[in-house]
């Protein structure tokens, strides 16, 4: 029985596409950092209390890239 080789696509362009690394956008990985770490500190101003997650990202999302926009 002989084995298969195949070369694997490269995938480091996808991926500076994707996550904007290597060019001139946000460098998603980060952004999605900082608006988790901010919806947390909502939620332990809030008390941590439960059933409000959804409204706590979007306000940090809201917050992280209005500060994006303003330092652009």
């Amino acid at each position: 029985m002989s084995k298969r080789t195949t070369k694997q696509p490269e995938s480091s362009g996808l991926k500076r596409g994707i996550f904007g690394t290597g060019g001139n956008g946000p460098n998603i990985p980060d952004v999605h950092h900082q608006i988790a770490r901010r919806a947390y500190e909502l939620y332990l101003e809030r008390g941590a209390a439960d059933g409000r997650a959804d409204e706590d990202w979007l306000r940090a999302e809201r917050e992280v890239y209005g500060q994006q926009s303003r330092t652009s």
